[in-house]
């Protein structure tokens, strides 16, 4: 699965306000580096139950990927992916999405390498974007967003 972090969905209630415009705009440089790239790719939501959690909550944007946990694909998935990855590679309907997520094989002997390369490449795109930003700043918090954020 490649999964992107859908910025739209940050809890409003636990994310500080500063947040939510950097952060909706990495989760669209991911997604169109998918679509210029014809990869199939899926929102995911932020649901505050990760990594992330504690820098939405102060305030700082945030975005990334998402390979995969126990969610089950969707049959829509499968064929979607198998549509753009090629017959076959969609995966398995209503099945877990990564069966050995949080299990023991869980390990770099069970990746799906041309799935973690394309992680990476998407990864490196948006660094790069974002590197390349004369005021990176005000591009993750534009407007008023900027003048909340402590320096």
């Amino acid at each position: 699965m490649f999964g992107i972090y859908d910025g739209s969905t940050v809890d409003n209630a636990t994310t500080s306000r500063p947040a939510i415009p950097g952060s909706n705009r990495v989760s669209a440089l991911f997604r169109d580096w998918f679509i210029r790239q014809k990869l199939p790719w899926d929102y995911t939501a932020f649901n505050g139950l990760s990594d992330y959690a504690p820098f939405l909550q102060a305030g700082i944007a945030a975005g990334g990927l998402f390979s995969g946990a126990d969610d089950f694909k969707t049959q829509e998935q499968r064929d979607r992916y198998d549509a753009l990855l090629g017959q076959g590679q969609g995966g398995t309907a209503d099945a877990s999405q990564d069966p050995c997520y949080h299990k023991a094989c869980d390990s770099i002997q069970n990746i799906n390498v041309a799935g973690y390369e394309r992680m990476v490449q998407a990864a490196a795109y948006v660094i790069e974007f974002l590197a390349r930003q004369t005021d990176l700043k005000a591009w993750l918090y534009p407007s008023t967003a900027i003048s909340t954020r402590k320096p």
